[in-house]
């Protein structure tokens, strides 16, 4: 039997959260995908389960994604987290660099990016790149 892949995907717009849940559910059976609409409700699911992927939203209005990152960070030094965010990922990057985020994705974000990038933060893909690369899906 496998194990299937948890991913907690935490966003307080319910669109947002919504076409994020299905497009990574059809990466298939093997990963479970589990929704928060924000930061405390999050963190509530992380008591009750673990997870092998967080994706949050940086800007939330209960818990912003710094201030939950700082908190799964204390918890789980290796907790694989990636940003998604409006406000430019550029702009994150230190923070970024100093919780060890995988990568942070700019809004809107391209379906296929994010299942890839899942891919590749839970070790499906390429080798991880150094930690809050800043890489994002931005056009510049």
């Amino acid at each position: 039997m496998s194990f299937r892949k948890r991913i907690l995907l935490v966003d307080d717009e319910e669109p947002v959260l919504f076409v994020l849940s299905e497009g990574l559910a059809m990466l298939g059976e093997e990963y479970e995908i589990v929704t928060a609409g924000g930061g405390h409700e999050a963190l509530d699911k992380m008591e009750e389960m673990s997870f092998d992927l967080v994706i949050t939203d940086i800007r939330m209005p209960d818990i912003d994604g710094l201030q939950f990152t700082e908190i799964i960070k204390a918890l789980n030094p290796a907790a694989v987290v990636i940003w998604i965010t409006a406000y430019d990922c550029y702009k994150m990057r230190g923070d970024a660099d100093r919780l060890g985020v995988y990568r942070c994705l700019d809004k809107p974000l391209e379906i296929e990016e994010i299942r890839r990038t899942v891919r590749e933060a839970l070790g499906e893909g390429r080798s991880k790149p150094e930690a809050g690369s800043g890489e994002s899906s931005s056009k510049d």
